[in-house]
């Protein structure tokens, strides 16, 4: 018996899920297009959010969904005062759309949460000290609200530098919530970074899977279900 999402999830947390597969395509803007709104207006309803995730679930049928990513939190990062972060538009919205999908998903799907790295948290507010305390608050509210997944994004290169003890803080703090923590981009040592399965060339794969990007609006749904349907194997 195939175990549903979250409890594949739980698995691979807890270091037996080797052989499970978690397909997630980045395609958090494809959500804004069924719900046919702007995607300025969709990142801040959360009702227009949480509506349209759901129905892209439905729609294309993966193991769960992006709640966010870092293009649409980058101009949130703009405050100095990390605490404030969760206040912030597009931040908030995010946060209420996790908590609304925890309840009406359930089992059978997990959240992704993908969030700018220190590094990359870092550069965008020109403070190197900033970025670790951006990560640290964005994870901790997000595992709060229900994210099973996070998947921090840094940049190859930059002006901001991932620092691993703040790497190390969030990944304890994924691990306190039972959620899984990944890294996208340079190496970190003791994270794991996810399967990239390209939209094109969809083929068999284990782990958090997803897209090599973030899948424009315009991407076919008919194209996104059958790279779901082939990663899964």
């Amino acid at each position: 018996m195939t175990l549903p999402p979250r409890a594949r999830a739980r698995a691979i947390t807890a270091g037996n899920g080797t052989e499970y597969a978690l397909v997630v395509p980045l395609a958090l803007r494809l959500a804004a297009r069924i719900q046919e709104r702007p995607l300025p207006a969709f990142f801040t309803d959360p009702t227009q959010l949480a509506n349209g995730l759901r129905d892209f679930l439905q729609a294309v049928g993966p193991d769960g969904v992006v709640v966010t990513d870092p293009e649409a939190l980058d101009g949130e990062i703009t405050s100095r005062d990390p605490g404030a972060l969760p206040a912030a538009p597009r931040i908030s919205a995010a946060l209420e759309a996790t908590r609304r999908l925890r309840v009406t998903v359930g089992d059978t799907a997990v959240l992704v949460a993908c969030l700018p790295g220190d590094g990359r948290a870092a550069e965008l507010l020109g403070d190197s000290s900033a970025g670790a305390s951006v990560l640290q608050v964005l994870a901790r509210e997000f595992l709060g609200a229900g994210a099973d997944i996070l998947l921090l994004a840094e940049r190859e290169a930059g002006g901001g530098a991932a620092q691993e003890p703040a790497m190390r803080t969030v990944a304890n703090m994924a691990r306190f919530h039972r959620a899984l923590c990944y890294v996208s981009g340079p190496a970190v040592s003791f994270l794991d970074q996810p399967t990239v399965v390209p939209l094109d060339q969809p083929r068999p794969a284990r782990g958090l899977v997803v897209t090599e990007r973030e899948l424009p609006a315009d991407t076919s749904m008919t194209v996104v279900r059958d790279w779901v349907d082939r990663v899964r194997g």
